[in-house]
């Protein structure tokens, strides 16, 4: 019983804890106390920064490289590399999860096909594809992102939406507010906004019923609440590990090796001799025409010096580190020297060749998952209560989405497996019609192929022959 108790006492604090929080921060917002109600929230500028200068090639550390000191001259530049390497393993990370557009169903097609086509639509409107692959972009290179769905009138005041991608290399600030179950209870957004030819400091909250603009004046906050018709707080945030996690001690490592073999060459880049005081001193003058070296004496010497070579144990280390940032980051290697022979593979055998990109592909489904099903959720409730009032219910909608494959020669082959085996009687229609997705009305699809198909018959049994 005692142990029981503990639980429930503790379950009872974490609840109370999280009233108490939310508490605070309603009154902090109604007393326009903007800079403690930012306290309360996550702040993960630190992470976002220090990911940032790892993501941009002209903020690396191979930049801090210093020049070689040489007495009564100029200092001679050494050459300082960086590589794109994080650029290149984020973007091959956003191929796999989302290089073809989501995939959405409809359960009962047949009842919700009118519908699903308007979310659809919608969808389309929005442009939501091109946002949420430009919201992992972001998030993959800082660990962060935001959708923001901005609710506006139009310039003949009907009431619209527009999903916008927040960052911080966007110039926002991310302060999302979560209770200790990983629940949202607001989320806020800082920015500078151009204002009389200075910058003014913004910060707006959004909550499932109010939606809070502040903006920083000379003796404080002013803010402004207006409803949220939408019951939702309407932005959906989203936290990832960086895509090249784990492996930016060794990108180091090879910008240091690739800058110290060019700074080799340039040293050796032009030629040079080794030659004995009296061969010098013999030496015709660049105005002089002719090439002639004469060694005066038995010892005389002249040679050119042969530039050193790349050693066995530098080649090694370059293409272990190679190897190595590419593996330990699950990036496939998608160079066309890697490649050339994987276009002949079948689909399955193209997944196993390139199982480290589908291993980071099922990882990050876990996070993106439910992004997009929270844009899913929100969507719906702006086409309910804002944009498509009257025209649109969302109750009983049940619309569900999966990642495509990320190769399309996948698709090609699927639509050829199945009408294979639905010429050859494997399959049955409905099933065929169902595995191929062409349509979200598969029974309607169905009775429009029967009856297409009973009318090419009725026509042949009329058809005259001569």
């Amino acid at each position: 019983m005692t142990f029981i108790s503990n639980i429930y006492n503790t379950l009872r604090n974490m609840t109370l804890n999280s009233l108490g929080v939310e508490r605070d921060f309603t009154k902090l917002l109604a007393d326009k106390d903007i800079g403690k109600v930012r306290d309360l929230m996550q702040n993960r500028d630190t992470t976002v920064l220090d990911t940032l200068k790892e993501f941009l090639p002209a903020e690396h550390k191979i930049h801090l490289k210093q020049d070689k000191q040489r007495e009564g001259k100029d200092p001679y530049r050494s050459e300082k590399l960086p590589r794109a390497r994080q650029r290149y393993i984020n973007e091959v990370e956003l191929f796999f999860l989302l290089g073809n557009n989501i995939k959405w169903e409809v359960g009962n097609a047949t009842k919700n096909g009118d519908r699903f086509s308007m979310y659809q639509s919608m969808l389309t409107k929005l442009r939501f594809d091109s946002i949420i692959r430009l919201a992992k972009r972001l998030a993959g290179a800082e660990t962060e992102s935001a959708i923001l769905f901005h609710l506006y009138r139009t310039a003949d005041d009907q009431p619209a939406a527009k999903p916008i991608v927040l960052a911080y290399s966007k110039g926002y600030t991310l302060r999302p507010l979560f209770d200790q179950y990983g629940n949202m209870l607001a989320f806020g957004y800082g920015y500078y906004l151009n204002e009389g030819n200075k910058n003014v400091e913004h910060f707006d909250i959004q909550t499932p019923g109010i939606i809070y603009k502040a903006k920083k004046g000379i003796s404080g906050w002013e803010v402004e609440a207006q409803p949220n018709p939408t019951g939702k707080i309407n932005a959906v945030y989203i936290q990832q590990p960086k895509a090249w996690d784990g492996v930016q001690e060794r990108c180091d490592r090879e910008e240091s090796i690739d800058s110290r073999i060019a700074d080799t060459n340039n040293y050796f880049s032009d030629p040079m001799a080794v030659a004995t005081a009296d061969v010098v001193n013999g030496l015709a003058g660049t105005d002089k025409p002719g090439k002639l070296i004469q060694l005066r004496g038995p010892d005389s010497k002249f040679e050119y010096i042969n530039p050193p070579m790349a050693s066995d144990l530098q080649a090694a280390e370059r293409k272990a580190l190679n190897d190595s940032i590419l593996f330990d980051s699950f990036t496939p290697d998608l160079s066309y020297e890697a490649m050339k022979g994987v276009g002949t593979l079948s689909g399955e055998a193209m997944k196993r060749a390139l199982a480290l990109g589908y291993m980071k592909r099922a990882n990050l489904e876990e996070i993106y998952d439910v992004v997009v099903d929270r844009c899913k959720n929100i969507i719906l409730a702006i086409m309910e209560k804002v944009t498509h009032i009257g025209q649109f219910t969302a109750k009983d909608l049940e619309i569900t989405h999966s990642f495509a494959e990320p190769f399309n020669d996948d698709v090609d082959k699927l639509w050829s497996q199945v009408g294979r085996a639905y010429a050859d009687g494997i399959l049955s229609l409905e099933q065929a019609v169902q595995m191929l997705g062409a349509t979200d009305d598969v029974e309607a699809e169905i009775a429009r192929i029967k009856e297409a198909k009973a009318q090419a018959q009725s026509a042949a049994l009329f058809e005259p022959t001569y």
